[in-house]
């Protein structure tokens, strides 16, 4: 190959390719210094260039010039192997920016085979990998069936692109019902919250910005036709679509259906709440293994305590036995233990978890306490802790500060969605004043 071909290829190739021409050329350049050097066992210094408008290869060791001839077919192969390197990295590239267009969308694919437990899927011109830990426990992924996932992972690994499905994520679950129902897709309705066990149960809750609009008839169709779809698609994983509610108490009653709920304590405090139901709905609101109230926990933030009228009546005469000590102390009265009693201040791990301020704020409606009088009650609450109460107060301690990161990180993702928003309404009014 002459010096005029050499740069006709590498023009061709940039071009076709979308490669910089000048990069190419330096990376040959190199190479060849380093494949030469080692050729030749050079002890001088050794520097080779390629003149970028006639092709021309120069190389010198120690400033005296080395005969071309002498390269033999380095300049050959050295160059073959930098473009065929170069190409694969584009490819990669081109792939990288395309899929990564796709992250956490789903996507279509056709099993190939299974390796070690993972199954590769084809994606036309690459191919992904959905590792066990992602699989929905008892699928079975058979050659050449149709699969969907969600685009979990885009990552450059070498000279190729590492694609990560996931049929668990619990935006699976969000993006199928997304697809399948066009009221989410317009944002007429919104979902507020997902918690899911993968191959078991999902809890999805919606709420409607216009009143005229269902969210949960919308969710499930005429005849359940949306919902079956998105069902059959988790291999008939159990979907229950709740409304959500402003209101804390309504919330955790939507999220236990199908029980029906007596009633609801919470404290002012977003730590915990007490379900009561009757006896007969017990093992309907607690679930098989516990995991109706587990996935409602999840998705309403609660602690929910689940119990039949017989056991709340039980743990209420337990919280005023505890609460015996305060009134013996002087610090509250008997009006002041129902109120405490109601607002679910009924250990000494939940009192000595509080600060003088939040105790007072939480019963202030009810029965309003001085700072030094809810001071005192804490103070209490401490000097009578057991093992357990202290596990307990740690725990909410642990919790609120776990809910308090929650909320900031939420206000501040909702404050740059503002300012997303308001740019890109900016950028839209100035594209008008300038056409």
């Amino acid at each position: 190959m002459d010096a005029q071909e050499f740069l006709r290829l590498i023009d061709s190739i940039s071009r076709d390719r979308g490669l910089d021409k000048n990069l190419m050329i330096d990376e040959i350049e190199q190479a060849l210094v380093q494949a030469a050097a080692k050729r030749f066992d050079a002890e001088g210094e050794f520097t080779l260039t390629i003149d970028r408008e006639t092709g021309e290869i120069r190389a010198f060791e120690d400033d005296k010039p080395v005969p071309l001839e002498s390269l033999g077919r380095i300049v050959a192969n050295v160059a073959k192997q930098v473009i065929t390197q170069r190409l694969r990295e584009s490819e990669r590239d081109l792939l990288y920016d395309e899929w990564q267009g796709r992250l956490r969308t789903i996507v279509n694919g056709t099993v190939m085979r299974a390796e070690k437990g993972m199954v590769i899927v084809g994606l036309g011109r690459t191919e992904a990998i959905l590792p066990r830990e992602e699989q929905i426990p008892g699928e079975i992924y058979r050659p050449g069936a149709v699969v969907r996932g969600f685009l979990i992972t885009v990552a450059k690994k070498g000279q190729r692109v590492r694609l990560v499905l996931s049929r668990t994520h619990g935006d699976f679950v969000r993006e199928l019902f997304h697809a399948e129902v066009p009221e989410i897709a317009d944002g007429l309705i919104e979902i507020k919250g997902l918690v899911r066990e993968p191959g078991r149960r999902t809890k999805i809750a919606v709420t409607s910005q216009d009143p005229r609009v269902d969210p949960v008839g919308a969710c499930v169709g005429m005849r359940g036709s949306r919902i079956t779809k998105i069902a059959d698609e988790l291999g008939g994983e159990k979907i229950d679509i709740i409304p959500w509610a402003e209101d804390p108490a309504q919330y955790i009653i939507n999220s236990l259906k199908p029980a029906s709920i007596l009633r609801v304590s919470y404290d002012e405090f977003r730590d915990r709440a007490s379900v009561v139901v009757s006896q007969d709905q017990l093992p309907l609101a607690i679930g098989k293994a516990g995991q109706n109230v587990r996935l409602s926990a999840r998705l309403t933030r609660y602690k929910i305590d689940v119990c039949s009228e017989e056991q709340a009546s039980q743990r209420r005469a337990d919280g005023a036995l505890v609460l015996q000590a305060y009134i013996e102390a002087g610090l509250i009265d008997d009006f002041g233990r129902e109120v405490f009693l109601d607002s679910s201040l009924t250990t000494h791990g939940v009192l000595a978890s509080l600060t003088p301020n939040l105790l007072a704020e939480g019963v202030e409606d009810q029965y309003p306490l001085e700072l030094a009088r809810a001071e005192a009650i804490i103070n209490l609450a401490e000097a009578s802790l057991s093992d357990e109460d202290r596990a307990e107060k740690d725990d909410l301690i642990r919790r609120r500060a776990e809910e308090e990161s929650r909320r900031q990180a939420e206000a501040e993702a909702e404050l740059q969605r503002s300012l997303s928003a308001q740019s890109l309404a900016e950028a839209a009014e100035d594209d008008m004043m300038l056409g």
